[in-house]
């Protein structure tokens, strides 16, 4: 026998049996589980002056509650909090953000960062409206195409800052640069990119056919105004899926300490599947691999 009771001060567990079976429920439907995080504004003593709390699935980042200490108000903090949690977004593959909000609180801040308005409760509560926003968070519209040799100035000095040397210097540089000369002569098999931001370009890729079926694949972000923009993950996915659909594996080869570039490929499908030593560079490598089909299944899910 089974009751129906109402509880005007549930225990945290109980709620969490309800919450925790709604969201087994969707893990069942999508294949995946919904991620929450937040992001705080501290002080240096490490006290929270204000926040986010959010949750993303493969498509969207949800808002579910931004709040900044009164006296901190109206100096950028919010828009800062929004910023990082739309980064964080994009990074993990987010097409856009959603978040509700009252009539009388925060309409006009995010209609300011890039919101619409897309559906209104009037008369909801106390007779104040219910907001529904969104923001499109990949309006990028990337675009690639093969390096020219009117390039050569701008890649030779993106090959020189201080956070691609650190990665590709020595023997690998000098062997980059001469194939980028037998590139323009068409006198080799491997492609080098620029990609383009906006019309902006701002990347350098390079791509190997690797027998067959297989690939690899090597790139930075060159211009400095794009670095820590969350764009690595959605530009990985962009050029692959336009790029090379009909291709069935894609390798990469980053230095073990190389963490951020780690994370970026796994974030962008990669997985690791060993380990060796570079004859370029005689330091470890791991080789992390990629299959297309699981990439262009994942763009059907979110209808990218």
């Amino acid at each position: 026998m089974y009751k129906v009771i109402i509880d005007h001060n549930p225990s945290q567990s109980d709620n969490e049996v309800v919450k925790e079976g709604l969201i087994k429920s969707y893990e069942a439907q999508f294949g995946v589980r919904d991620k929450e995080f937040s992001i705080f504004l501290k002080s240096d003593l490490g006290k929270v002056f204000g926040g986010i709390q959010a949750m993303f699935d493969l498509e969207a980042i949800y808002i579910g509650a931004l709040w900044i200490e009164e006296n901190l108000r109206k100096q950028g903090y919010g828009k800062k909090l929004l910023a990082a949690a739309e980064r964080e977004a994009i990074e993990n593959g987010c097409r856009f953000s959603l978040v509700d909000t009252w009539d009388f609180q925060a309409e006009e801040f995010y209609l300011k960062n890039g919101y619409e308005k897309i559906g209104e409760l009037k008369n909801y509560w106390h007779g104040h409206s219910k907001l529904f926003l969104r923001k499109k968070l990949n309006p990028s519209e990337f675009n690639f195409s093969p390096a020219e040799s009117s390039q050569t100035s701008l890649i030779h000095r993106w090959l020189q800052q201080d956070h691609i040397k650190e990665w590709i210097h020595g023997t690998g540089l000098q062997n980059t640069l001469k194939g980028l000369e037998k590139f323009f002569r068409k006198e080799s098999s491997t492609t080098y990119w620029i990609g383009y931001h906006q019309d902006t370009p701002f990347a350098f890729l390079i791509t190997s056919p690797e027998g067959p079926d297989a690939m690899t694949l090597d790139l930075f972000i060159c211009d400095l105004n794009y670095l820590g923009k969350g764009l690595a993950v959605p530009m990985i996915r962009d050029f692959l899926t336009n790029q090379f659909p009909n291709v069935k594996k894609v390798l990469i080869d980053p230095e073990v300490t190389n963490e951020r570039a780690i994370h970026v490929y796994q974030k962008a499908g990669f997985k690791i599947v060993g380990e060796f030593i570079a004859s370029w560079h005689p330091v470890p490598h791991y080789q992390m691999e990629l299959y297309m089909k699981d990439l262009l299944d994942l763009k059907k899910e979110i209808g990218a």
